[in-house]
């Protein structure tokens, strides 16, 4: 069941407080715009704040996007009249919104910085690998001639032989630093506006009272 309503006070009392600030939004967008840039004068930054409530020290700051996001949200619940057309003494009024949507922008944030430069480089010799050595060798001399001056043998050759495998080794690790440009990519939300249809009311007399109704066109 559709209800009729008498004239348009409720619409014309809620609008009032809804549209505080909204028939300057793109305005207002076109100056948050410039702040993403960073491109933004002192005097366009405090105007947007003052239009949003927040204290103009020209620092655009937390509170200021917060009421900044809270204008959106709320003028974009927010509809204003547009076209109006008569059919003998009947009036029908179309509605719309102006929204204000974000898309997430990439774009690359650099900075110079100490890049690492990574080298070939010999390891320190590990007095543990000789003394290992040395006791396989040892082991291994004994065990082929029987004798104790062969384990010495051994343990002399083996660890020679250990000391001699570390010489040839290198490790990869850093040998210096470089200044360099490093560059990683960010997103930013970006304000845009667009204008669609909301609602229509048409506005009647029934029984000497006039009556508005709220309809959506097809």
């Amino acid at each position: 069941m559709i209800k009729l309503l008498p004239l348009m006070v409720v619409l014309a009392v809620s609008g009032t407080s809804i549209s505080a600030g909204c028939d300057q939004i793109s305005s207002s967008n076109a100056i948050y715009q410039s702040i993403l840039r960073a491109d933004a004068s002192t005097r366009s930054v405090r105007k947007l704040q003052q239009s949003l409530g927040v204290s103009a020290d020209g620092i655009w700051g937390n509170r200021s996007q917060a009421a900044y996001e809270n204008l959106v949200n709320r003028c974009n619940s927010y509809s204003y009249p547009g076209e109006t057309t008569f059919v003998g003494n009947v009036k029908v009024i179309d509605f719309y919104q102006e929204k204000t949507v974000f898309e997430s922008i990439p774009y690359e944030l650099c900075s110079n910085q100490q890049q690492p430069v990574y080298g070939e480089v010999l390891t320190e010799n590990d007095p543990s690998a000789f003394v290992g050595g040395a006791i396989v060798g040892g082991i291994l001399g004994k065990a082929i001639t029987d004798k104790e001056g062969g384990a010495a043998l051994g343990a002399i050759i083996g660890g020679a032989i250990a000391n001699e495998n570390q010489k040839n080794k290198t490790k990869r690790k850093i040998i210096g630093y470089n200044d360099g440009l490093v560059c990683r990519t960010k997103f930013k939300k970006v304000p845009e506006n667009f204008t669609q249809y909301s609602h229509s009311t048409i506005t009647f007399l029934l029984d000497r009272r006039e009556y508005t109704l709220e309809f959506k066109k097809k």
